[in-house]
């Protein structure tokens, strides 16, 4: 009895149909879940830079807030004592409103740049933007947000109306 040898062994890994580096290439998925983590790295990096960049960008937002509503209240306060006195009315100096808020937002230290205040004798209205540096997300070519606060205030004598219901 004869043995025959079969030309193409089944016990190694199994070539691709056709010849050559070409064919190889077309059929081979080695190194293919390396290029997926990678992939999936960078992903998860960004998402994490969003979640942490993005929860700084929100505090920053209500840290301005704050001081925009502080700043409008300082400006509130700045009532015209002799038209008070006088008349009864409750106005609001302009001039002192924006200088009292002004020194607000710059002992705060903010830019003036970076501060509207707008003052009439009823309201202060005061806006306030800043950069917030960004940390992961630097890995993305985002270096800041920039965030802005408005607020605006009335001055009142007493209390005219009760915001929510009480106990």
């Amino acid at each position: 009895m004869t043995v025959r040898e079969d030309p193409t062994p089944t016990d190694g890994p199994q070539r691709p149909s056709g010849s050559g580096l070409l064919a190889r290439l077309r059929h081979d998925d080695r190194g293919s879940a390396s290029s997926f983590v990678v992939a999936l790295f960078v992903v998860l990096l960004v998402v994490a830079g969003l979640v942490a960049d993005g929860g700084r960008a929100v505090n920053a937002r209500v840290a301005i807030t704050d001081d925009a509503e502080q700043a409008a209240r300082a400006g509130a306060d700045q009532v015209d004592a002799e038209t008070l006195r006088t008349t009864g009315a409750l106005v609001i100096d302009p001039s002192r409103a924006t200088a009292a808020a002004t020194e607000l937002l710059a002992a705060r230290g903010y830019a003036s740049s970076r501060m509207r205040v707008v003052a009439n004798t009823d309201e202060v209205t005061v806006t306030v933007s800043d950069d917030v540096p960004t940390s992961l997300l630097q890995l993305a070519f985002i270096d800041s947000f920039t965030v802005e606060g408005t607020a605006s205030a009335r001055a009142v004598l007493g209390i005219d109306a009760e915001l929510g219901a009480g106990p």
